[in-house]
């Protein structure tokens, strides 16, 4: 019995310092995250009046569509033409782009069509609008984003004074409901674990992601690197276009823009539990068994201090439990620092949302098995009412594969 309460006490000693370990790097990189509103202090006030052509990729999004419509319409920078590519839409989202399109003659309403095979995801809708488009430069816009009047024009400003060629601004994100609040907040805590912006803008690290919310890049790039279409395969597909760009060696920049882009997230627990599966996919499809390994790791750092901690106040069998127990309720303290932490950073508040992480780990945790089994099966992952296989990819490709596309 002391072994095991030894074995118990040492596993949720080790938890602690793992927890322990993440606050720390958390918290140092947002402090050196890059932020766009205090980078637009430093660029000369320059006027551009380049083309710039917003593709909004659209498939259901009657509820949110008309917001994102609206901001578009408010832009200080006028010379846009704004072009919503209909991804086979079942609900109102078409009727309220055309009544949009009667007032506004900059927004036009394309049908992306059936996907030819070996398409996957929004891409095709992407290609399609890129196709249709005449800009010098093209901004990709998920339908639920929201922009300030003055992202766009600061944004192009920005990229053309620095000489960067693919720009993206992280969003701020509204949470409904308790499952969203639970969830997001580890998502994006795993994201920052692993992209760091500090190495994401750095030209010699491999590490790349761009947010779907707003992605600004030149055509001549998009052009030259093959854009949706070389990665027509990707469920994925905005975070394969960053690595596309960087791998090349395009100047691929990231910062925090939540003043600039704000979005909101799912917020029905199937929707939530599908966007984990999709964005969780090509991690699995990559690294296989450690897949499996990293929910086991994110089971003993974040739920079995709770488990301990409910076992030990029901037993209390020794003294060697009592070092876990103290060991356990520390990294609770932790967890609930990191997610209030972390929902600061993505919603600006925060909130008593926190003491949820649990509800999120567990979804996190059975996300990353479920899909494990669907890849290994060849079975589909569901996104937005369709199904895609992940093709297979051989295990040394692509590191670090979590992805930053949350909706």
């Amino acid at each position: 019995m002391l072994v095991l309460d030894l074995i118990s006490t040492t596993i949720a000693t080790l938890s602690f310092l793992g927890a322990g370990s993440f606050l720390v790097y958390l918290v140092a990189t947002e402090k050196n995250a890059p932020r766009f509103a205090e980078s637009l202090v430093k660029i000369d006030a320059s006027d551009f009046n380049l083309l710039v052509s917003v593709i909004i990729p659209a498939r259901n999004e009657e509820q949110t569509i008309e917001d994102c419509l609206k901001s578009m319409a408010g832009q200080t920078h006028k010379n846009l033409e704004i072009l919503v590519v209909d991804d086979s839409s079942t609900d109102n989202t078409c009727n309220v782009v055309r009544s949009f399109s009667e007032t506004n003659k900059n927004i036009k309403l394309l049908q992306a069509g059936a996907k030819p095979r070996g398409w996957v995801g929004k891409g095709w809708a992407c290609w399609k609008g890129y196709e249709a488009s005449r800009g010098e430069f093209l901004l990709f816009v998920d339908a639920d984003s929201v922009l300030a009047a003055a992202a766009i024009e600061s944004s192009l400003k920005y990229a053309l004074e620095k000489g960067i060629e693919m720009f993206s601004l992280s969003p701020s994100i509204q949470m409904k409901g308790v499952f969203a609040k639970a969830v997001l907040p580890m998502v994006t805590g795993a994201i920052n674990l692993l992209y760091p912006m500090q190495k994401v803008n750095d030209k010699n690290s491999h590490r790349a992601y761009v947010f779907g919310t707003f992605v600004l890049v030149k055509r001549s790039v998009y052009t030259a690197i093959g854009g949706h279409e070389k990665v027509r395969e990707e469920i994925v597909e905005d975070a394969a276009i960053a690595r596309l760009a960087k791998s090349a060696g395009y100047n691929l920049r990231v910062e925090r823009g939540p003043q600039f882009v704000s979005s909101q997230w799912e917020s029905d627990p199937r929707d939530i539990y599908q966007g984990l599966e999709r964005v969780t996919s090509t991690s699995v499809r990559s690294f296989g068994l450690i897949s499996i390994l990293n929910a086991v790791l994110l089971f003993f750092i974040t739920l079995y201090p709770i488990i301990f901690v409910i076992v030990y106040a029901a037993i209390r069998t020794s003294n060697a439990l009592l070092i876990g127990f103290i060991a356990s309720v520390l990294s609770i303290l932790i967890f609930l620092i990191l997610d209030g932490f972390e929902t600061k950073t993505i919603s600006g508040k925060i909130s008593l949302s926190a003491c949820l992480y649990p509800i999120g780990s567990i979804f996190f945790i059975a996300a990353i098995v479920s899909t494990s089994i669907k890849v290994s099966r060849g079975s589909k992952i569901m996104w937005k009412g369709q199904g895609y296989v992940q093709p297979a990819r051989k295990r040394n490709a692509d590191k670090f594969q979590l992805r930053s596309d949350f909706r």
